[in-house]
């Protein structure tokens, strides 16, 4: 899919940052994902697949299957739970400003994480008024993964078979990097500290086809 969603209320709850103007608002939707590719396969091995007798019953019947998704990073914003407009406890987490872009080409790394976008570009509003960022103009890594599987099928009857799977999650042991840190007054904030998926997973199973 290629696709954009944007919207003033995937995230809201109850209150406005700034209830006098929800302009500012309205972006990116929590759950945009621009680009999203989910592949799948199935390949039944075509040696001894016909046979009927021992060699067949043995060497025949195994099949290789996958999956493959890709999706772009998850929208995001600076924002902090201090009241710096002043308007009292309870409003939404307020923007911090943002002059220029804050993409970077290539991050790097330091003692807390990855540097995941430019941090000089935000700076605290004034006190007594509201940020002027636009909502989730933010966005953070892409994430990708590959499942696969190895099948082997015995034929019992004509409506039964028995099939031994080694599925395989996570098949490249890849990496996928978390969302980075929003917070504007913490130490770590521009950086990503961690991943957001599992390791390499294994699984055995036998499953009765009827």
């Amino acid at each position: 899919t290629l696709s954009r969603s944007t919207d003033n209320g995937s995230s809201l709850t109850d209150v406005l940052p700034n209830a006098y103007n929800a302009h500012t608002y309205f972006g990116p939707s929590d759950f945009d994902r621009t680009n999203v590719v989910v592949s799948n396969y199935i390949y039944k091995v075509p040696l001894f697949r016909n046979r009927r007798d021992v060699i067949g019953y043995a060497l025949g019947g195994w099949e290789i299957s996958g999956i493959f998704q890709y999706q772009t990073g998850t929208p995001f914003s600076v924002r902090t739970t201090q009241d710096i407009a002043g308007v009292g406890a309870g409003s939404g987490n307020q923007f911090w400003n943002q002059a220029g872009d804050s993409s970077i080409s290539t991050g790097s790394f330091t003692p807390t994480g990855l540097v995941w976008f430019k941090t000089s570009v935000f700076t605290q509003p004034a006190a007594g008024t509201f940020g002027t960022q636009q909502r989730n103009g933010l966005r953070g890594p892409s994430f990708w993964t590959t499942d696969a599987s190895l099948r082997k099928n015995f034929p019992i009857m004509d409506r039964l078979t028995m099939q031994f799977r080694f599925d395989v999650f996570d098949f490249l042991n890849h990496p996928n990097w978390g969302g980075p840190n929003a917070t504007p007054t913490s130490g770590a904030f521009g950086t990503i500290t961690g991943k957001s998926n599992d390791d390499r997973q294994l699984q055995l199973a036998l499953k009765m086809i009827f």
